[in-house]
């Protein structure tokens, strides 16, 4: 609890998989690194993430300039074409300097909720 009412006291990311639909052929390598930057990110307050450069934190991007289709280099896939919130896409690397890989968690933030869409194996859904 809050010991006066003009503390400010931090928020923190969560996450939703609700979206997303699993690949059994590609995801056991890389389910263990993922869950290790969900942890680390979680912990830190949203605004601290915000605030980090794109490597550590988030990269902001239009939606049109993803190639949303199957792919072999996603995992998880959104399964709900239809759900439009926004014009920006959030992501994030799951190695963020890219060792040992191109990875990246591509999806939206609401309210503080980050909704997964995409995982990104090998960097093919958009031009860095």
């Amino acid at each position: 609890p809050l010991k006066h009412s003009n503390e400010f006291k931090p928020t923190y990311l969560k996450f939703n998989f609700s979206f997303i639909t699993y690949d059994d052929k590609n995801s056991e390598k890389y389910k263990s690194d993922l869950f290790d930057r969900i942890v680390e990110l979680s912990s830190k307050p949203y605004m601290v993430i915000l605030n980090d450069n794109k490597k550590r934190g988030f990269e902001v991007v239009d939606k049109k300039i993803l190639k949303v289709k199957k792919n072999a280099a996603v995992i998880f896939e959104d399964k709900s074409t239809h759900r439009k919130h926004g014009n920006k896409y959030f992501i994030f690397r799951i190695y963020p300097n890219n060792k040992p890989i191109i990875a990246r968690v591509i999806g939206e933030v609401i309210k503080n909720v980050f909704y997964i869409f995409f995982i990104d194996i090998g960097g093919t859904l958009y031009k860095h």
